[in-house]
């Protein structure tokens, strides 16, 4: 296999080599454990962020990399203080991660315990499949990231390029 599928079907070691060689080392962000909350309870999702990672900055998707993980509930907590109404916030937020912000202004969400990714839309209150898993997630970075670098694409210092529709 070669190319695209190579990517597709790597796993572990070989695909944390693959995001280096897509995104650069400095692009890709390993956690430690210190940074997990005690709600991130799946193994593999763990694994996965500590030992291959994820882009910083994935076209789409920003990765919070300034403070450990913080699970839906702290974060609007500590970000919107005063502002935080607990009641808006899904049942479960306590086991939802935030792993960070996409470009929409919504945020990206592991569950703690499945691996599962979800996409939270702050101004309806809204909870929405994603992903499966954080692995499906990088894989999906990569590929926007190569389909962005063979159509051209280029991206200034404010984060604005010419492809919009490839999420910059």
């Amino acid at each position: 296999m070669t190319g695209l599928a190579a990517l597709a079907a790597s796993t572990g070691t070989s695909f944390g080599l693959a995001l280096v060689r897509e995104f650069g080392r400095a692009g890709v962000f390993r956690f430690e454990e210190v940074d997990f909350p005690a709600t991130l309870t799946h193994e593999p999702t763990r694994r996965f962020l500590s030992e291959t990672g994820l882009p910083e900055d994935g076209g789409p998707f920003a990765l919070d990399t300034d403070l450990p993980l913080r699970t839906l509930t702290e974060y609007y907590a500590d970000d919107h203080g005063d502002g935080f109404l607990p009641g808006a916030l899904p049942a479960h937020a306590d086991r939802l991660i935030r792993l960070g912000a996409l470009r929409d202004g919504n945020s990206l969400l592991v569950d703690g315990t499945t691996g599962a990714l979800l996409h939270w839309n702050e101004r309806q209150s809204t909870l929405a499949p994603l992903h499966a898993d954080v692995s499906t997630l990088a894989l999906a970075l990569c590929l926007l990231h190569r389909k962005r670098d063979s159509a051209g694409c280029t991206q200034g210092a404010s984060g604005t390029g010419t492809c919009g529709e490839f999420g910059a």
